[in-house]
């Protein structure tokens, strides 16, 4: 093993020429490889040499670069595993705002590996009001079928797999095992491993180029000989195990719960009540309580070992999961639930007196309206991309909300948690919109609003900030 990994810019050239499939000069490799316009031969040349770290498949002669292919190592039959197997490298940077906030991801970057060559590349950083969805979507790809290494801060884990909106499946935490090999404290930079194993690396600000870390990172963290199942083993959190004979399902139905919002309920061996929860993300949150060796509280760890069988109840959004979880214990009252009912704020009541709010919606639908009206909620009505569900809203918007005959609320209205909605409404006022609908002149007007929400596509601006149409 060298004291350089390979170099990313390495692979790009590698495919490039494989692709081009003839000799290619410094000068048009400098261009398609690191988008230099360098004119002078001689000068893209040392400069493509510096760049390229001396790659031993990367061969330069007679005024041009062509890529060569290794010799097999392996007698015909005789093939490695380890060796061929894919795995995805993935980097992990972010921040707190507040000691106990969240982890807030800055960076995510991703390299597939097939054998010893990197096939794939990936990386960005993450502005505040940017979702990176495009990034996301070549992470996903990258991670598909291969094996996962991750390097990321305390807390980082979580934060990536919340923002992939899907758990990973038995992630190798890369930083965990440099702590546990080399001593490091648990929160420590890539570059502070490189530099303990003692590579020569370049520390790039580029998030894709500093991916190319990692695997050599961990091909020096493993021993000789050492079998992936060995290297998880050994990166396996020093926690109780799973009681999984005395569970009604396995690892299986955990994978098969859809990554939807919704409600989970808990029950004892005698289908009892044990505790009743939402999530944004079903599959995320099942895996997280059931997720193998992981250190747990007290009160955790005696749901998790007092849980026989789960049920799970989908809902087409989070606010709604979040509603139905407080009706349910407040109606259920389950067992090991410690906030039983919540009390309204001063002066918040007020705020429901006269809401609309909308938020995206899961396909086919584009927009979900809520209406509520006197600290009821009215109707939650799901809107199409050609309109569909604006003339329900009509009706709602005539009979509650602009009928000045007094009379009694629509039977199918329900109360809701006042502090609830505003709480969630103080937490995601980045991805909703609301406003009085009564501040407008009319039903006409109000649903014409909503029609401008629908022939745009979105709730948010260029920058992601939440935006209201000029009257």
């Amino acid at each position: 093993m060298t004291d350089r990994p390979p170099s990313l810019v390495a692979e790009r050239a590698i495919r490039y020429l494989r692709a081009a499939a003839t000799p290619v000069t410094s000068v048009r490799l400098a261009r398609e490889v690191l988008l230099l316009t360098v004119r002078d031969e001689s000068r893209a040349t040392a400069v493509l040499a510096e760049a390229l770290g001396g790659d031993s498949r990367l061969h330069y002669a007679d005024g041009s670069w062509q890529a060569i292919r290794a010799e097999a190592a392996h007698a015909p039959g005789d093939v490695d595993e380890a060796a061929e197997a894919e795995t995805t490298f993935v980097l992990v940077e972010g921040s707190r705002p507040a000691p106990r906030a969240p982890m807030r991801l800055t960076a995510v970057a991703a390299a597939r590996r097939r054998g010893r060559e990197i096939v794939g590349a990936c990386g960005g950083d993450l502005a505040p009001f940017s979702p990176g969805h495009d990034l996301k979507l070549e992470v996903l790809r990258l991670l598909a079928g291969a094996r996962v290494v991750v390097h990321a801060p305390p807390g980082g884990l979580a934060a990536l797999e919340a923002w992939l909106d899907e758990p990973l499946a038995a992630p190798l935490p890369l930083a965990l095992l440099a702590h546990r090999r080399l001593g490091l404290p648990s929160a420590h930079g890539v570059a502070d491993v490189a530099a303990r194993l003692g590579l020569a690396v370049r520390v790039d600000d580029d998030p894709a180029r500093r991916i190319e870390i990692l695997p050599a990172c961990f091909d020096a963290l493993s021993a000789e000989g050492e079998s992936w199942d060995e290297l998880a083993s050994s990166c396996r959190p020093r926690g109780p195990s799973l009681p999984w004979g005395r569970y009604a399902f396995g690892p299986a139905d955990l994978a098969a719960i859809p990554a939807t919002p919704g409600t989970y309920r808990f029950f004892d061996a005698e289908g009892g009540l044990l505790y009743v929860g939402k999530s944004r993300n079903l599959r995320r949150r099942l895996a997280g309580w059931f997720r193998d060796g992981v250190p747990r509280t007290a009160r955790v760890q005696g749901i998790v070992d007092a849980v026989h069988r789960f049920e799970v109840a989908p809902a087409g959004s989070e606010l709604e999961a979040l509603l139905r979880e407080a009706a349910q214990i407040r109606r259920l009252d389950p067992a090991r639930n410690v906030q039983r009912q919540v009390h309204p704020g001063s002066r918040r009541e007020r705020r429901l007196t006269s809401m609309l709010l909308i938020e995206p919606a899961e396909a086919p639908w584009v927009l979900r309206a809520w209406l509520i009206h006197d600290g009821a909620l009215v109707d939650t009505v799901p809107l199409g991309p050609r309109g569909g569900g604006l003339a329900r809203i009509a009706r709602v918007l005539d009979r509650a909300f602009f009928d000045p005959r007094p009379g009694p609320v629509a039977a199918r209205a329900r109360a809701v948690d006042v502090e609830i909605v505003t709480r969630w409404l103080a937490e995601h006022r980045d991805r909703v919109v609301a406003f009085d609908p009564t501040h407008l002149r009319s039903t006409d007007e109000v649903v014409a609003r909503l029609r401008w929400f629908l022939e745009r596509g979105s709730l948010h601006d260029g920058e992601g900030a939440p935006i209201l149409p000029r009257r």
